[in-house]
């Protein structure tokens, strides 16, 4: 007996199922995105991108399957519109801390960057899993990222760093070093939180540790 083909959905059904997710999909369309965004960047940065189901971002999300593809079309675009979303609150965030203040100086406004970073993280250590997953290989994904946000974002904290130093506002090292350092110091105990509750006890997912934290990394990277 031949063996029975398994078919797959064509094209044509499976938007058909798409629609039907989204005639079924609660009115608050921009608050049902949200949380599918929310619940993929969790699952990417647990499972990596190869190893993440859209039924697992789906059942996270408290949404019908059909809904990702309704909103994103592919997985890739689902993870795409995560990180943009991420990208686009951390940018937000980093622009109201980085225009210059009546009195300032390049230490007070990389001091106010490495605080609101910590913040940041503190709140979303999925960004910081995703980011050191994907960056630790050559690849598609990582070279996306870099093109569309993390290039940009790095040269203009290479230069705030370099204003300072040739004021010596802060320790002379090589600038490079001094990002990477500040990049790592500020975000890897937040993504490494069970590993640090449960070989320190500290919990870093407590609502007072960001703020003292970044008092220690402001002391170590910048001086009193």
């Amino acid at each position: 007996m031949a063996a029975r083909r398994t078919r797959r959905p064509s094209p044509a059904r499976t938007r058909r199922t798409a629609a039907k997710a989204a005639a079924a999909a609660p009115r608050d369309d921009v608050s049902t995105r949200e949380r599918i965004l929310a619940a993929a960047l969790e699952v990417f940065a647990e499972s990596g991108f190869d190893g993440a189901r859209t039924r697992d971002i789906a059942d996270r999300a408290g949404a019908n399957l059909g809904l990702l593809t309704y909103y994103f079309d592919t997985k890739q675009g689902l993870w795409q519109a995560a990180v943009e979303r991420a990208f686009g609150e951390l940018s937000e965030e980093l622009a109201q801390v980085t225009a210059p203040q009546p009195g300032d100086d390049e230490r007070a406004q990389l001091e106010r960057v490495l605080r609101r970073f910590v913040a940041f993280v503190a709140r979303q250590p999925a960004f910081m899993r995703l980011m050191n997953d994907e960056g630790k290989r050559d690849g598609p994904r990582m070279r996306w990222l870099a093109d569309h946000y993390v290039a940009s974002m790095s040269a203009a904290i290479r230069a705030l760093i370099e204003r300072a130093q040739a004021r010596s506002l802060v320790p002379a090292v090589p600038v490079v070093s001094a990002y990477y350092i500040a990049l790592g110091a500020a975000g890897l105990v937040f993504s490494q939180s069970p590993e640090c509750a449960y070989v320190t006890g500290v919990d870093p997912t407590r609502a007072s540790f960001a703020e003292s934290h970044a008092d220690a990394l402001v002391r170590l990277l910048l001086g009193p």
